[in-house]
């Protein structure tokens, strides 16, 4: 290579060079290489139609479920009531509803009322179809006092913390806590579904 080949590369080298280091694209545009992988490569799953309407369905339910629940505390706290609000009746039905609204008019008879809403967990894993499915619903009122008129603390002698097996059903498109057994626990560590 003679000299002047050899001052040349060096120069078109040395241009190249500061081209790049001042920010020329055209380089790095035109110039050939290897597309750079997505680091993560995206898998977005498949949800079949059957899958999309249970977990709508589960969805609704536990809906239905933590909206009866908060409407109860709320009637509780107030002193109870005599019959069954609008929300109670489009959230629950069946024997659910008649236990809420028995517990209601105890509250009410003896002129108590709760000094705050109990903590709840739900989960819909009792099994599916369209018109039927199963939730646990993990309920602690340990925090929870019962007042009397005078506002002393009364029905201390109480279990605190319950297990619900409950069974949602779907009527006129709409999903109603209607069934449901409960146990008492001493705690739910030993409960896989009150698990947070």
């Amino acid at each position: 290579m003679t000299a002047t080949k050899r001052a040349a590369a060096v120069l078109t080298g040395l241009a190249l060079t500061v081209m790049s280091m001042s920010g020329c694209q055209w380089l790095a545009e035109n110039a050939p290489g290897m597309p750079t992988p997505d680091p993560k490569p995206s898998v977005t799953p498949v949800e079949t139609a059957q899958e999309r309407q249970m977990r709508l369905d589960q969805e609704a339910a536990v809906k239905a479920y933590l909206t009866s629940s908060k409407e109860f505390d709320r009637l509780l706290m107030s002193g109870g009531a005599t019959k069954p609000t609008k929300v109670i009746l489009s959230t629950t039905g069946g024997s659910h509803l008649e236990a809420l609204t028995s517990a209601l008019e105890v509250v009410h008879d003896n002129g108590w009322r709760t000094d705050r809403p109990a903590s709840r967990i739900v989960n819909a894993n009792g099994g599916w179809s369209p018109s039927e499915l199963g939730l646990t619903a993990c309920e602690d009122t340990s925090k929870v006092k019962f007042l009397g008129s005078k506002g002393k603390e009364v029905f201390k002698d109480r279990e605190r913390r319950y297990v619900h097996t409950l069974t949602a059903t779907k009527k006129d498109g709409a999903w109603k806590i209607t069934n449901g057994e409960s146990k008492a626990v001493k705690s739910f560590e030993t409960e896989g579904s009150c698990a947070t």
